[in-house]
């Protein structure tokens, strides 16, 4: 499978076969940050479809390939942001009971506990744990994606894991 990399500079001379496989390997991550953010599976997918239409229209700012990952979930979060703040407004108006948030997809059920804590941690840890444990980067990886040193990462990591871990108990 070709890296990174070699996808970012190939969509970036207008191969999109090449911008299809980024994002085969980030729609995961894309969707449970949006996730994170909006509780709703179906909403999120759409943000993270805007998300990678946005990515797309400015490949041309990507400078480093590695980090290409950071960035897009990024553009991700600002998306699922955007749609919580439109269905806010929309519940508001139509003064109703968001019945889409209600809704769930089956696979994430067991998960949901878990991605709403994610989501209360510093972007930072977010990013690493979900391209970690989602993705399943190496540590290595992480760090030349983010542009930090192995033992930043490390320690980012582990901070965010006893953090989900006190914060999952809290919720038992």
């Amino acid at each position: 499978m070709p890296s990174t990399e070699e996808l970012l500079r190939a969509s970036q001379r207008g191969e999109t076969s090449a911008f299809a496989e980024l994002v085969r390997c980030y729609e995961r991550a894309a969707i449970i940050t949006a996730h994170a953010v909006l509780g709703d599976f179906h909403l999120a997918q759409d943000a993270a479809q805007e998300a990678f239409l946005i990515a797309h229209q400015r490949l041309g700012q990507v400078r480093h390939a590695a980090a290409f990952g950071p960035w897009l979930l990024r553009i991700a979060r600002r998306r699922a942001l955007r749609f919580r703040r439109r269905r806010t407004a929309e519940r508001t108006v139509a003064g109703g009971v968001d019945r889409a948030a209600a809704e769930s997809s089956d696979w994430m059920e067991p998960y949901r506990e878990v991605v709403a804590q994610i989501a209360r941690l510093p972007e930072h840890e977010r990013i690493v744990v979900v391209m970690r444990y989602v993705d399943g980067w190496s540590m290595k990886e992480i760090a030349e994606a983010t542009g930090r040193p192995v033992g930043t990462v490390t320690k980012q990591l582990s901070r965010a894991i006893e953090r989900l871990r006190e914060w999952l108990v809290e919720v038992q």
